[in-house]
């Protein structure tokens, strides 16, 4: 929500810098990514016998990743339809299958709260 409201105040064209927000949003899920691992690494997480069992692929897919991002960027169809047929292309690739089944209920959840929400 907070990337909408930024694109319209700098008044960036979303229809022609869709490969621009694209690389943004893939940018974003992989610093999401490598900080859960920093964060688990350092000495105070490890000294509390902190560790990080997420795989990437599963942050890509489902936490703060791409299902995240196609779930607010739906809410304004008519500005994003490029980006949100990229989405819904990844979310759609086979290798994806197993991930969607492991976190239904997690996505189940994260849809309820986002409804709550209005932007």
């Amino acid at each position: 929500m907070k990337m909408h409201h930024y694109l319209r105040q700098w008044g960036i064209n979303v229809s022609k810098g869709t490969t621009f927000l694209r690389n943004t949003i893939q940018q974003m899920i992989r610093y999401t990514y490598a900080t859960m691992r920093n964060k688990a690494s350092n000495k105070v997480a490890k000294a509390s016998g902190g560790c990080c069992t997420v795989q990437q692929a599963q942050v890509t897919w489902c936490v703060l990743g791409t299902h995240a991002f196609h779930a607010v960027l739906t809410r304004k169809p008519h500005m994003y339809p490029q980006l949100i047929r990229w989405l819904n292309f990844e979310l759609a690739r086979p290798r994806h299958r197993r991930l969607k089944k492991q976190f239904r209920g997690i996505v189940k959840e994260g849809l309820n709260t986002i409804t709550v929400l209005a932007f």
